[in-house]
């Protein structure tokens, strides 16, 4: 069996190679040209397995049809994350053009299993609800940035090839910490860097589903292997506020966890003021800060008991992720 994996470079794209590796697997790891992959600057090492890696520019068709052409088994984990007004249109050829190359190749050459790596950004939780589920979806019209909306559509061509045939299934990681997140781009990864960094001292008074990379990257595997084709799994695991987790990281470093929270709409103005007076890009949209009103809890239940997705210690997988930004001095 042949398996193509792309998005090969990345944090949880590496994190699955290495888990195919582990199983001896013919492999073929495509990554975004400009990247590393085995490489002097790259942390993925796999040496003497049986291993084809290779630049891969997912917006370029023919391409993408060559890379699947033979493959059995391909995992779609390639994908553009970022909030600068300046990647809109990188965000719409590599998220929704690029997967739906992808998933057109993987159809037209009749690879017999799929999984697609979707995210957080699809799913919105239900009122009266605490914690959101596979049934829990999103308009177009509810996602206001030009990421959400990128990968919006993207599924949207997942799921309109799974009824023309295509044999996929739909995976939802939650926020993933672990090694090999070099330059973190998601909300959460940007300001954990940041406060680590000492250049932030607040937080929101909110929280998040965490889960270890390398149990998102096994589930990736257990649901090529048990999950339901056509349906969708929520990869996570803890559901954890954020003065719980900066308290931890208390205990790990010497930044100490803030005593207060700042207020949402005080986020929102002084987000606003450093956007579009100070012009500062790194931050996020007031969109996203919206999503926060309500802790982002997620139900990995499904996950769990049809796929047998692990749950290890989320602490321990935030202690690898600390002592990885160290070793890279990035704090």
């Amino acid at each position: 069996m042949k398996i193509l994996v792309t998005g090969a470079s990345g944090f949880l794209g590496s994190h699955i190679v290495e888990e195919l590796t582990k199983q001896g697997l013919p492999l073929k790891a495509a990554f975004r040209p400009g990247e590393t992959f085995n490489g002097d600057n790259s942390d993925v090492m796999i040496e003497g397995l049986d291993l084809e890696s290779f630049p891969l520019d997912i917006t370029n068709r023919n391409a993408v049809f060559q890379a699947v052409q033979g493959c059995q088994m391909l995992f779609h984990a390639d994908f553009l994350c970022s909030f600068l007004g300046n990647d809109r249109e990188r965000m719409e050829a590599i998220n929704h053009q690029g997967t739906k190359n992808v998933m057109e190749a993987a159809l037209h050459h009749g690879v017999e299993k799929v999984v697609y790596t979707s995210g957080m950004e699809t799913l919105a939780i239900s009122p009266g609800r605490e914690q959101i589920d596979e049934s829990d979806g999103v308009s177009l019209d509810d996602l206001k940035t030009d990421f959400e909306r990128s990968r919006f559509l993207a599924e949207r061509e997942v799921t309109r090839l799974k009824q023309q045939g295509l044999p996929v299934i739909i995976v939802h990681p939650t926020v993933a910490l672990g090694t090999r997140d070099r330059d973190p781009m998601t909300p959460f990864g940007r300001y954990l860097l940041r406060y680590l960094q000492k250049k932030t001292h607040f937080y929101l008074d909110t929280g998040f589903n965490f889960v270890d990379v390398i149990d998102v990257a096994k589930g990736h595997l257990l649901a090529a292997k048990r999950g339901q084709v056509g349906a969708r799994y929520i990869l996570g695991n803890q559901n954890v506020y954020m003065l719980e987790l900066l308290r931890n990281l208390q205990k790990m470093t010497a930044v100490k966890a803030p005593v207060t929270a700042l207020p949402l709409a005080l986020a929102k103005a002084g987000n606003l003021l450093a956007r579009t007076v100070l012009f500062k890009k790194d931050g996020v949209p007031n969109a996203v800060l919206n999503r926060l009103q309500q802790p982002l809890f997620f139900n990995p239940g499904l996950a769990r008991s049809e796929l047998g997705l692990p749950q290890s210690n989320v602490w321990e997988a935030l202690r690898r992720h600390v002592i990885y930004l160290k070793n890279l001095r990035q704090i």
